[in-house]
């Protein structure tokens, strides 16, 4: 009877444990933690980008920054990391902790996790920066997180968001 008994109590107890730790708020933060310890280890911030493959000026932002001028600049100072908010683990619940009305949206954090700053700017989220505001926004939060950016970089990182910005794919 005892075993018995302490065969119920250990599953009500893992129930209960269960639902006080969701899964996905466990992953959400295993997700983020190891994204941040390889940016700390790499002396880097983490640009955390999120969208979905439906989404044109998320795969514009991709394009952007998978070009090979803008990759040389921006992968000496970040890890930039996509999230399908879609198809990714966890995608949802960081999506709607960290990501800022529509995609894409990014969040720049700092090697201790910390938040730098954010595609809102305090306008509302940019996402892919298309307008004169919005892609002097971007240079001007770029250089917030990376202060030591040259202004060759920051011309080159601000020619080729033009450039992306009008293909279509």
């Amino acid at each position: 009877m005892k075993k018995r008994h302490l065969i119920i109590t250990f599953i009500f107890a893992f129930c209960t444990w269960t639902n006080s730790y969701p899964q996905d708020k466990i992953q959400m933060t295993d997700t983020l933690n190891l994204l941040i310890s390889t940016a700390k280890e790499n002396n880097k911030k983490l640009f955390l980008v999120f969208g979905w493959e439906g989404c044109g000026w998320c795969r514009r932002l991709d394009k952007y920054h998978n070009d090979p001028k803008v990759k040389n600049i921006l992968d000496k100072h970040f890890i930039i990391s996509y999230i399908d908010i879609y198809k990714s683990a966890n995608g949802q619940d960081l999506f709607k902790r960290y990501g800022k009305g529509g995609t894409p949206s990014w969040t720049i954090f700092d090697s201790e996790g910390s938040i730098v700053l954010d595609s809102d700017l305090g306008k509302g989220n940019i996402g892919y920066p298309a307008t004169q505001d919005e892609l002097s926004s971007y240079i001007t939060a770029i250089k917030k997180a990376v202060p030591n950016l040259d202004q060759s970089d920051c011309d080159v990182l601000y020619s080729k968001l033009i450039e992306y910005r009008t293909k279509r794919d």
